[in-house]
């Protein structure tokens, strides 16, 4: 069979297993924000909530749309570590969830299974309802479409649809009732499907819910099957105006092809390769190769049946052209490209092409799923053999195809009985020819006749849908019409009554102006003079409000000198007191606390030698704090700073802490981080992230500290003051020293303003 063909019947016969995901998949700006939220968010459970959320994200995608997985593994291992160190039991029963659908995601379905058990297990053992449901749901994903494993999978879905209900949550009970509608729809029991596909309609109406087309699309599907063609195109319609509406356009393309497969069914060739090519427009959009091969074998399957096998040919070898497949057996090219050649009568490269494809087929045991087309390419090379009059080999080609399983469409056993007659014809063989078609003739009756029902039933439906099409357009046009006769009346009417309405506006109105223009400049030259002395009034006091700013800003300018010329005196005398000193503890001290004052100073300076006297440029700040802290500890040679501050100002009330922090920070480093004159790196950094926020970095690759050395434990002066300065400022302070000491403060202007 034709792999369009088959194709074409799934279309109209398959439902949509997985096509909706049981929790909405998250968007590219949802999930950038639950990183960011997880980025600020401690440990606790809603951490451990957002890292579960993260992964199964990325898992559902990669299941849905092959989509890397990226970091799923990692977010889901460290939800599974801190819910075991907070004994949050949802969170080990939703971690256990993820993983087996990590696993499941893979094909291991074992290994999936034995997780989603366990996690049942648990969600029954402490009585979490809603995880229970979702825990039936996710078990009956580990069952098979087979005919032992329909029950159990049924059975799944219905107990987690019962705890739904029992839990009042309507969306996730029509979802699982929709998902078991596409399963007895998978068993071929369209009535029961539809029926249940109703209620799902229903329910989803009643509680409001808008993504419907996954709904509506089944109901496409199940009306086919039952030869309703009328509601067939009405849901169709409306599944792909739903997903359009909602924006929810992932599975738009299966329902083009749904729609396309409709008109085909039908010989409605037009509008089927209409549909088909909204499909191939949309897949070069996305530059999704695989999906413009599927779209070139429903619409070189329609050129052909139009007799432009030329055209469908040349529409092939452009197209694997521009999106060559990533598939090194190149199976679906090589069968896009043999059924092309074959309908243009090129046997040459058709055969060569076909051959390629059997040999693909056949050594390659991990494309054994792809028995449908093995078959079809024997067929192929069968009718090849026929036409080049190779009846043994004809032979032989059908009787591999014959020995392939799983292939029950009538039409392949059709054609395969019009084949085996054409051949023993050839042979001599009349008796078995004879056999073969009647055979034949009685399997086309009764497809023909059950295909020509159904298409008369479709044909009489486009009839019906074209005449109310042209009804309604005839309608159409004459409402139009009567509508512009009575615009035209009304206009007619209205422009003479306006008319005569403005002629006596306008009589009033220029007797009015002359009025007004005589009291107007009576009061335009009473306001003139007004102005005037207003304005020589305002020159005064602008004249005045510029001399007290000039001198605001000139006495603000010399309180930050005689501020910064104290703050030098006081580091000087500390510095001569030093001098004196015998003890080496007391000397480190005094030398802390000149630093200390001199970090003061500088913001001073800053202030004094700037032109604004607002903010403290932090760059500069920064640079010499950290230099003169490396001059006072003489470690210019062994330790190698690296800077990485954004040119931020900041206001003096905040600067001030930041440059004790810093002076803290960067003197204990330099103090324990690099012993007996060790070299080593220090990085020290300022950024903002976001508007109003910073983050203040200090880090040092040094000795970091020791095992028993517990940061908030810490009664040193250092590590108090910057913890205190840190709440001062309503900052956020982390302070890791595992390899090397790592320092990292976030805070922001809103923070600092509730505290002031």
């Amino acid at each position: 069979m034709p792999r369009a063909l088959l194709i074409l019947l799934l279309l109209l016969t398959s439902g949509v297993l997985a096509a909706e995901p049981l929790y909405p998949a998250l968007s590219a700006a949802a999930a950038h924000r639950l990183r960011q939220e997880l980025w600020q968010t401690p440990p606790s459970k809603k951490r451990v909530a957002l890292l579960l959320a993260l992964s199964q994200d990325l898992i559902a995608k990669y299941q849905r749309l092959g989509t890397p997985l990226d970091s799923a593994l990692i977010y889901r291992q460290q939800a599974q570590t801190l819910s075991q160190q907070l004994r949050d039991v949802e969170g080990q029963i939703r971690s256990s969830y993820t993983l087996g659908n990590f696993w499941l995601g893979l094909g291991k379905t074992a290994e999936g299974k034995k997780l989603l058990l366990q996690g049942l297990t648990s969600s029954t053992q402490f009585h979490y309802a809603r995880l229970e449901a979702d825990g039936w749901y996710y078990l009956s994903e580990t069952y098979t479409l087979s005919a032992t494993d329909f029950p159990k999978r049924i059975a799944s879905l219905e107990r987690a649809m019962a705890l739904y209900q029992t839990l009042n949550d309507g969306e996730r009970a029509a979802y699982t009732l929709k998902t078991i509608a596409d399963l007895h729809l998978q068993q071929g029991k369209d009535g029961l499907a539809r029926a249940e596909l109703l209620q799902v309609l229903a329910r989803y109406h009643a509680i409001g819910y808008r993504r419907l087309h996954y709904t509506y699309d089944l109901l496409s599907v199940t009306s086919g099957n039952l030869g309703d063609y009328k509601e067939a195109f009405r849901y169709g319609q409306a599944a792909i105006e739903s997903a359009l509406a909602s924006r929810d356009t992932t599975d738009l393309n299966l329902f083009y092809c749904r729609m396309g497969s409709l008109y085909r069914v039908l010989n409605q060739f037009p509008d089927a390769l209409s549909y088909y090519n909204n499909v191939l427009l949309r897949a070069e959009k996305a530059r999704d190769a695989s999906s413009v091969n599927d779209a070139l074998i429903l619409i070189t399957e329609v050129l052909i049946a139009q007799h432009q096998p030329q055209r469908a040919l040349s529409l092939a070898q452009e197209k694997l052209r521009q999106y060559p497949l990533k598939d090194p057996f190149r199976i679906d090219s090589l069968n896009l490209l043999a059924r092309g050649y074959l309908a243009n009568h090129q046997l040459g490269p058709a055969e060569l092409c076909n051959s390629q494809l059997i040999n693909a087929l056949e050594s390659n045991r991990k494309l054994i799923s792809r028995r449908g087309l093995l078959l079809t390419a024997f067929m192929r090379a069968a009718n090849i053999a026929l036409i080049n009059r190779q009846y043994d080999k004809a032979r032989i080609c059908l009787g591999k195809a014959a020995a392939q399983k799983g292939e029950t469409y009538s039409s392949t056993t059709e054609r395969m009985l019009l084949l085996l007659f054409k051949v023993d014809s050839s042979q001599g063989n009349y008796v078995a020819a004879i056999r073969h078609q009647q055979r034949y003739q009685q399997l086309r009756d009764s497809v023909f006749n059950e295909k020509r029902s159904k298409q008369l039933a479709g044909l009489q439906v486009l009839y019906d849908m074209k005449e109310k099409e042209h009804a309604m357009a005839l309608l159409t046009k004459q409402n139009q019409v009567q509508q512009a006769n009575l615009r035209q009346r009304e206009w007619q009417r209205n422009t003479s009554l306006a008319g005569v309405f403005m002629l006596a506006v306008v009589l009033g109105l220029g007797y009015n102006r002359y009025r007004l223009k005589q009291r107007s400049n009576r009061l335009l030259e009473s306001q003139r003079q007004e102005i005037a002395a207003q304005n020589q009034t305002l020159e005064k006091v602008l004249t005045e409000k510029s001399g007290l700013l000039e001198e605001k800003e000139w006495m603000l300018k010399e309180i930050h000198h005689r501020v910064k010329n104290n703050l030098q005196i006081i580091g000087s005398l500390l510095r001569s007191q030093s001098i004196y000193m015998q003890d080496g503890e007391a000397r480190a001290a005094v030398r802390e606390s000149r630093n200390r004052v001199h970090s003061m100073a500088l913001i001073h300076q800053k202030l004094y030698q700037s032109n604004r006297l607002a903010g403290v440029p932090m760059a500069a700040y920064i640079q010499e704090i950290v230099d003169h802290l490396l001059a006072s500890f003489n470690c210019q040679e062994s330790v190698q700073t690296h800077l990485a501050v954004a040119p931020l100002e900041m206001d003096v009330t905040l600067a001030v802490p930041l440059g004790l922090i810093l002076n803290e920070a960067i003197t204990n480093a330099l103090k324990y981080a690099f012993p007996a004159g060790q070299a080593g790196n220090l990085y020290v950094g300022l950024e903002a992230p976001q508007a109003h926020c910073y983050q203040l970095t200090v880090r040092d690759d040094g000795v970091g500290f020791a095992p028993e050395f517990e940061p908030t434990q810490s009664r040193t002066l250092g590590l108090s003051l910057i913890q205190g300065l840190s709440k001062q400022i309503g900052g956020r302070l982390l302070v890791e020293g595992t390899s090397g000491v790592h320092i990292r403060l976030e805070f922001d202007q809103t923070e600092l303003v509730a505290h002031a």
